[in-house]
């Protein structure tokens, strides 16, 4: 509890807030800290190294003014920490992911009295939905690359822009036009997106690459929920108060979040936590000098090669690199589908199966529940197969083995579509298609995690690039399918069958795209020698 009370941005604020108020009286009667204490006679020479130099020269010396993880009590790395602190703020950035995601689909109960009161059709009210996406896919380009400087790490970024997701969501909740509800998505898919993009790095800050691979696992489902679970709570304001209490209740939502985050979640960059060390080293000993590997690394980056790597580096990968386009293709169609689902529901289950609303918005669970199926059956992969050749060939693997694991996935994707779309009629009864869904679901997850585990496989050096382009390609696609899709289902489909052709078309779209991991699994050594950012 120590650990993690000290570690967190409270903490953190009420030692510069108390270190403020003293000013020079209590850094005049300041003492090094227990971390700092002199033990031995290693750092006794580091503590009169550090008072030399000062004395010598206030010139900086890279060799000598380097402080390292060494000079400091190494259980404070993240990657020490003990197990059941590293799972508990495991278990926070997924709460913090679920709180995030679910702002996306919550709206999506609430569009028929958005539609009444504000006076717009089913695109513009839809746009409520699709401009979030959107944030989010723009917002990681910005937040991803603060989360790595040193002097700023996770926490920070979390914090400051979930308050601004916070305070979004008051003026949603009161606006009367939809000229004021529209910016106002947009800009909380934007705030709210470093939970998404940074997620995953912060569980790898703190678990080594043997167990890291369930809890990114584990992490992912919480993405996956999130969506399935925004029109359950969505349906649920929706009849017990209006439309505007979907938006009070993601407020109420992010704000325990945020109150978890700021008092009881340590920060996990490890590069900030020594930042964090060695700036109340360098008030200690007035050496200003002193200095991280990582302070000095970000010292001496160019501004125009951060911002190369930061926005056209995704672009020109994602253009440049056959397999990361054809992925990106790929992925965004299974991620599109997703939210495609959030007018496909409502149709068939609230307007052909005449469920009240918050029966419709528990249909949206068998995306949550087919999720959850394949996870014992991935974890057990990981065990036996993926992570034992890791470690037997020191971390490294032919890319192309993990893209088994989507073949059957891959043909459960386009059969649940066709299943879905000619079992979704009235002499039916209704479970054939919510089955069809949870094997969808399940498809999808696993394609998700074995094509982001090839591409990291593949990029190594870029993942961040890869990833961010990804992350922008799919999320892109994915706003745009909903503004399409009930047009498609209405001008197409039979009155028996609401959806049949518009996801037979979809399906046949999948069929197109079916062949992609199989042409990886084959020809993907031959494309990642004939590139310059692959490896080999």
């Amino acid at each position: 509890m120590d650990q993690i009370i000290k570690g967190s941005e409270a903490f953190e604020l009420f030692r510069y807030v108390r270190g403020f108020a003293t000013g020079n009286k209590e850094k005049s009667s300041a003492s090094l800290p227990d971390e700092f204490h002199v033990v031995d006679e290693k750092r006794e020479c580091f503590a009169n190294l550090t008072k030399i130099k000062l004395e010598e020269s206030d010139e900086p010396n890279e060799s000598t003014n380097l402080i390292t993880w060494e000079d400091f009590d190494i259980s404070d790395h993240p990657k020490n920490w003990s197990r059941p602190l590293k799972v508990y703020v495991t278990i926070c950035v997924c709460l913090l992911t679920i709180a995030t995601y679910m702002g996306a689909s919550i709206i999506t109960p609430g569009l028929d009295e958005i539609k009444k009161s504000m006076h717009v059709g089913n695109v513009t009210a839809m746009l409520g939905l699709s401009l979030f996406i959107v944030g989010y896919s723009v917002g990681p380009l910005f937040f991803a690359p603060l989360t790595e400087v040193p002097q700023i790490g996770r926490q920070k970024v979390y914090l400051v822009t979930l308050v601004i997701y916070i305070c979004l969501q008051i003026p949603t909740a009161l606006c009367s036009g939809i000229g004021a509800l529209l910016p106002l998505r947009f800009l909380a898919g934007f705030f709210g997106s470093p939970a998404l993009a940074t997620g995953g790095a912060t569980i790898t800050d703190m678990w080594d690459s043997k167990y890291a691979q369930y809890f990114v696992t584990a992490w992912s489902l919480c993405a996956f929920s999130g969506p399935a679970l925004g029109p359950l709570f969505g349906s649920i304001m929706v009849v017990a108060k209006s439309w505007r209490w979907q938006f009070w209740f993601l407020m109420m939502l992010s704000a325990a979040v945020f109150i978890l985050f700021f008092l009881f979640v340590p920060e996990t960059s490890a590069s900030n936590i020594l930042h964090r060390k060695a700036n109340r080293l360098r008030k200690l000993t007035n050496n200003s000098h002193l200095q991280t590997p990582d302070e000095l690394q970000f010292s001496k980056l160019n501004p125009s090669k951060l911002l190369m790597e930061i926005f056209l580096r995704p672009i020109i990968l994602s253009i440049n690199e056959p397999i990361v386009l054809s992925l990106n293709l790929y992925l965004g169609l299974v991620y599109s589908l997703m939210y495609l689902w959030f007018e496909a529901f409502p149709i068939v289950y609230t307007e052909l199966y005449h469920f009240t609303l918050i029966e419709s918005g528990l249909t949206y669970l068998g995306i949550l529940i087919g999720t959850l199926l394949p996870t014992p059956f991935y974890f057990y992969y990981l065990h036996k197969v993926l992570i034992p050749k890791l470690t037997n060939n020191s971390g490294r693997i032919v890319p192309e083995e993990v893209l088994r694991v989507s073949f059957p996935a891959a043909f459960f994707f386009p059969v649940c579509l066709f299943w879905f779309g000619w079992t979704a009629q009235r002499p039916i009864n209704c479970f054939s298609s919510l089955v069809s869904t949870l094997f969808y679901a399940a498809g999808s997850f696993l394609i998700f995690q074995t094509c982001y585990q090839y591409l990291a496989s593949s990029y190594p050096n870029y993942i961040a690039s890869v990833y961010a382009g990804n992350n922008l390609c799919r999320s892109l696609m994915a706003s745009s399918f909903p503004l399409f899709a009930r047009a498609m289902f209405k001008n197409t489909g039979p009155s028996y069958a609401p959806v049949g052709w518009g996801c037979t078309i979809l399906g046949i779209i999948s069929c197109i795209m079916f062949p992609i991991p199989f042409v990886l699994y084959k020809y993907g050594l031959r494309l990642r020698l004939r590139s310059s950012y692959a490896t080999n």
